[in-house]
């Protein structure tokens, strides 16, 4: 059905236009058909998933080609055997130096906890004291504002130079970052 309008323009002058209007009997365009809520919530639920696949996916490709050129480089699969040989067996002690992946991740819990303990035992009794007495805050200022700029991980070095093993100066350094300025 089309139906004509006489309108005035800008200028003063009726203009004649025309448009077509759409009965609301016919069927709704191919592109807009209705969805349901269950093609919703999978939708959605691909559009949530399919990113992150297609990234891992491609980083696979990537490493699998890098792989191909060069005989150093492990190839995913050959990581992959690798990783299952060495978890399923995490709890061994072939010797002082060859312990499973197990006993590896609870010393570092050892010393992240250890670490961490001492950070708070120390940090938060400090850090009342700074925040409640203003001559503590002036009195701190100063050496918070030199060690602030400092990397925890340049602590490190300084930590094995005190301490001469790697064991207390993991705990250090662990130690200082939390509870550094």
């Amino acid at each position: 059905m089309t139906t004509a309008s006489i309108t005035k323009d800008s200028s003063g002058a009726m203009a004649e236009s025309q448009s077509q209007t759409q009965s609301k009997a016919t069927s709704p365009t191919p592109s807009r058909l209705p969805s349901t809520p269950f093609a919703l919530r999978v939708r959605a639920f691909l559009q949530w998933l399919l990113p992150p696949v297609a990234g891992l996916l491609f980083m696979l490709a990537i490493w699998t080609l890098i792989s191909h050129q060069n005989a150093s480089l492990p190839g995913p699969l050959s990581t992959w055997h690798a990783a299952t040989e060495l978890f399923s067996d995490p709890f061994y002690r072939n010797s002082p130096n060859d312990l499973g992946i197990g006993w590896n991740i609870l010393a570092s819990l050892e010393r992240v906890g250890l670490g961490f303990g001492l950070a708070a035992l120390i940090g938060i009794p400090l850090g009342f004291i700074i925040g409640r007495f203003q001559f503590m805050s002036r009195m701190a200022a100063p050496i918070i504002g030199i060690l602030r700029p400092v990397s925890p991980l340049a602590w490190l070095p300084i930590g094995l130079l005190v301490f001469k093993a790697a064991n207390p100066a993991a705990i250090w350094v662990i130690f200082i970052s939390p509870s550094g300025p």
